[in-house]
């Protein structure tokens, strides 16, 4: 049988990063068990890092060209953000925008504006409106979908396919005036049916986190609150790109790149193929 284009191969190790973001600032008054607030004071630090070390961050433009096969820096990285927050308008774009970084901010059009309703852990935080999204246009905050609503795209029928794809792409076309060509999973959880539907509907790029499958199901490297620069360099590494690989497909080898991880960062931390399947990541 022929495999279709959604079917692609698999996406190079050597592919530039992409890493993950959610939250910025400091732990809210309710705390923050997932780990997803990046402080302000960590994130110039990773930026600093990476300037550093001489990696090069990519826009869209350029990472999909490397999907394309045009050759991609040694050390290169795209920055995605999740959800849509308050706080990546508040401090995360400024950031960027004064470091010259470009970035995907990824929305579930449907629900921004209110508080986050799919993790009760984080019910006390807002999304962004429509109108505060809408003002990234034209900066190097580029913006795509993260579903509808932010529900698990996993085993969805043809009309929730419909809405988390189509309707969620032709509302986030009328908010930011032109229709966007990326997409993320929410959670990070995808099926073939999934992957046909953001093809079908002329996405040229769709994001997972561990669970990669070719150009749409991207993975990403989930940047945590937690993370010492010692494992934000971890992340970073092909080692570190495998075993989350490894961790997102096999589950009876999650346990051994826990351990890993743990070796590396001298604590607990969860893989990426954990993250994909929590309640709350991506």
């Amino acid at each position: 049988m022929r495999r279709s284009k959604v079917d692609a191969p698999r996406i190079s190790w050597r592919m530039p990063r992409v890493l993950m973001y959610h939250n910025f600032g400091e732990v809210p008054p309710g705390g923050d068990p997932e780990h997803l607030f990046v402080s302000e004071r960590t994130f110039r630090a990773q930026l600093d890092l990476l300037r550093r070390r001489g990696w090069r961050a990519l826009s869209l433009d350029e990472f999909v060209a490397t999907l394309d096969g045009a050759p991609a820096p040694r050390k290169s990285y795209l920055i995605t953000i999740d959800d849509g927050h308050e706080s990546v308008l508040r401090t995360a774009a400024p950031i960027l925008a004064e470091a010259g970084i470009p970035s995907v901010l990824f929305v579930p059009p449907g629900v921004l504006g209110g508080p986050v309703n799919w993790n009760p852990a984080y019910h006390g935080e807002k999304l962004s409106s429509k109108a505060e999204i809408a003002t990234l246009a034209g900066t190097g905050m580029a913006v795509g979908v993260h579903g509808y609503d932010h529900t698990r795209m996993f085993g969805m029928d043809d009309a929730e396919l419909h809405r988390n794809v189509v309707r969620a792409r032709d509302e986030v076309a009328e908010m930011m005036g032109g229709t966007p060509r990326s997409f993320a999973y929410p959670y990070g959880t995808h099926d073939r049916n999934a992957r046909q539907a953001l093809r079908d509907a002329g996405f040229t790029v769709s994001f997972a986190v561990a669970r990669e499958h070719g150009r749409f199901a991207v993975d990403r490297v989930y940047v945590k609150g937690g993370d010492s620069l010692r494992m934000f360099r971890f992340k970073l590494s092909l080692a570190y790109r495998f075993a989350s690989r490894v961790g997102g497909r096999t589950p009876w080898l999650r346990h051994r790149v826990r351990d890993l991880v743990a070796l590396v960062s001298g604590g607990r931390q969860p893989c990426a193929g954990e993250e994909a399947s929590r309640r709350v990541g991506g």
